[in-house]
This record gives C-alpha cells, structure tokens and sequence, in this order.
C-alpha cells in the first residue's frame, strides 16, 4: 500500500465535531477493508494556527481513500501520495520505527510500489500496537462500567418492584378495611334508624297514655 495525505480544511468545521468526522471516516475504512479494498487509517495531525488538518492513510490507491471520505460525506481539498523518507541515523527512541525508502526516488515504478508495500506493512507497527491497547483497556474498562451499572439498575428495579409489591398490598388492604368500615357505618345508621324508630313509638305511647289519663279526670 502507498501513502497518502488527506488535507482537510476546519475553518468551519467546529472542534466536538471533528472526532465525529474521524470516526465517520474510520468507520467507512472498515467497511471497504470488509470489501477486499487495502485502505489504513494511520493518523491525524492538526496545524492550529491555519485551521487545517492533514490525516494519513495506506491505501491500494487515491481512488480508495477518495471513496472512504465520499462514503463518510466528509468533505476535503486534495489527496496526495507521499513517501516516508526517514533517515536509518534518526534513533527510535526519538521516531516512531518505520521503513525508509532510500533509492525510490528516479527507481521503477515497480520497485518503488513493492518498497512502499514493505515499508507499509512494517511502519508504525509498535505505536499502533501501543495505542490498540490502550483502547482495548479503555474499551475494557467502559464495558465493565457499563455491566456495574447495568447490575445497580436491575437491583433498583427489583427493589422498586418490591416496594410496589407491598404498596399494591397495602391497597388492597386499606380497600378491604374501608369496605368493612361502610359496612359498619351501614348497620350502625340502620340500628340507629330502628332505635330511633323504637323511642318514637315509646314517647307516642307515654303521649297517648297521658292524654287518656288527664280526659278520665
């Protein structure tokens, strides 16, 4: 795979939504790699000062790398092939380890691609494996807290479902208790009704009784 260099323009391109676009971007790699196409997202660098970016790829050509960005509808100013030129005297512990290219520059076309498919399967590798695994444990990490906090929701859930079991008893309870109580009322205002009625009849009768005896007088 050769190299290319996607220069992109984010003066109008707000900064919460520029990780949106490298996932975009990132996602339609993945979808044209599932395709059989060679197409690698390297990495991504940002000149602040012009408001520009410049993202790497490896791909089998331009026309791939034009196609993930078409896919991701990100828009851009121009796709370049570049080579890593590297020197072999710059110390691994100051440069990410690749491949050079020396003698590519003038050579067949043929060597230069098969040097550029060497040095892409090789270059990058121990930064890239570094920085697969650090997504992996955050990766990891947010998996873990996303089972944590599933495990807090179901026991909540299971609690509340308690406590509604118990509120629905209570219910119940408090209905059947107010039946019993309008059942009491009930019998209590019909025993009233029949005392009442049984006083009416007594005071009629003492009534009855002393208007009899005052007419024999």
């Amino acid at each position: 795979m050769a190299l290319y260099v996607v220069e992109r323009d984010l003066s109008n391109v707000p900064a919460e939504q520029l990780r949106a676009h490298q996932r975009e971007v990132a996602s339609a790699c993945l979808k044209l790699k599932s395709q059989g196409k060679r197409i690698r997202y390297i990495s991504s660098s940002i000149v602040p000062a012009d408001g520009r970016s410049f993202d790497l790829f490896g791909a089998e050509s331009a026309g791939v790398v034009q196609e993930a960005h078409s896919a991701a509808r990100i828009e851009y100013t121009r796709i370049v092939e570049i080579l890593d030129f590297t020197p072999t005297f710059v110390r691994r512990d100051i440069s990410r380890p690749r491949q050079t290219v020396p003698g590519t520059i003038g050579a067949p076309a043929d060597t230069r691609r098969a040097k550029r498919t060497r040095q892409a399967m090789t270059e990058h590798s121990a930064p890239e494996l570094a920085r697969w695994l650090a997504d992996g444990q955050r990766f990891f990490r947010l998996c873990l807290e996303t089972l944590e906090s599933a495990d807090r929701l179901r026991s909540g859930s299971q609690t509340l479902e308690s406590e509604n079991e118990i509120l629905r008893e209570e219910v119940v309870r408090l209905r059947h208790k107010a039946d019993m109580l309008e059942t009491a009322r009930a019998e209590m205002i019909a025993a009233f009704n029949d005392l009442a009625g049984h006083v009416t009849q007594a005071v009629d009768h003492i009534l009855q009784r002393s208007e009899d005896g005052e007419t024999t007088k």
